[in-house]
C-alpha cells in the first residue's frame, strides 16, 4: 500500500515530530489527514456511526497520549493509528456486550423501539453483511488488527508488522490462520471458495 502525500504539505513524519512538541495544530493535521480511513474501519467493527465516533476519537486521543512512541510506515501514521482503532473497536463491543447483559437483567416495560436507530441500523450495515461481521467480530484483538491492516487496507505483512510492532513471521502466521478460520466459519457464504483456495 502507497500512502498519499501532496507536494506542498508536510509529511506525517513532520507532523508527528511537531505534535511530540505539543503543536496542536500538526495535530490536527494529522486527524484531518486519517480521520476518514479510521472512521471506515470503526464503522465496519462497530456497526455503529455513533460507537464508530467513539472509537475514532479514542485512537486520536491515544495518538496524542503516545505521540513519542508511533510508529510510521513507509512515512504514514495511517497504519498505527488502524492498529489502535481496530484495538479500540474490540474494547468498545467487549463493554457494550457487557452493557447489553447487564440491561437485559433489569426488568423493563415494553417501550417502543427508535425509528432512527434502526434505520442507522439498516443504512450501517448495507455495506458489509452481519455474517461476515459476526465473524469478524469473533476475532480476538490481535487477530483483528492483522485483518484491518492487511486484509481491509491491504498492507503488506512487512508494513503491518511495523504498525505492530511485531516480527514479520507473526503477522504471516496469524493472517494465515485468520483466513483458515474464516474460511471455514463462512464456507456456506461462498461454497466453491474453499476448494479454489486449498
Amino acid at each position: 500500500m502507497s500512502f498519499v502525500t501532496h507536494e506542498g504539505e508536510p509529511t506525517d513524519a513532520e507532523l508527528l515530530f511537531r505534535v511530540t512538541r505539543g503543536d496542536e495544530t500538526a495535530y490536527r493535521l494529522i486527524f484531518r489527514r486519517h480521520e476518514r480511513p479510521c472512521y471506515r474501519v470503526a464503522l465496519g467493527m462497530t456497526r455503529s456511526t455513533w460507537d464508530a465516533e467513539e472509537v475514532v476519537s479514542s485512537a486520536f486521543a491515544e495518538l496524542w497520549r503516545k505521540r513519542q512512541n508511533v510508529r510510521l510506515v513507509d512515512d504514514s501514521a495511517l497504519p498505527w493509528l488502524l492498529t489502535v482503532v481496530s484495538y479500540a473497536a474490540k474494547n468498545h463491543l467487549r463493554g457494550a456486550g457487557r452493557y447489553r447483559r447487564l440491561l437485559g437483567r433489569i426488568p423493563r416495560e415494553d417501550v417502543e423501539p427508535d425509528h432512527a436507530d434502526e434505520v442507522a441500523r439498516m443504512v450501517d450495515s448495507a455495506a458489509v453483511s452481519a455474517e461476515i461481521q459476526d465473524a469478524l467480530s469473533r476475532l480476538n484483538a490481535r487477530d483483528s488488527a492483522v485483518v484491518v491492516l492487511c486484509l481491509i487496507e491491504q498492507l503488506s505483512t512487512r508494513d503491518a508488522a511495523v504498525a505492530l510492532g511485531v516480527p514479520e513471521g507473526t503477522v504471516k502466521s496469524r493472517l494465515s490462520r485468520v483466513k483458515a478460520r474464516l474460511r471455514g466459519d463462512l464456507a456456506h457464504v461462498a461454497p466453491g471458495a474453499r476448494e479454489v483456495t486449498e
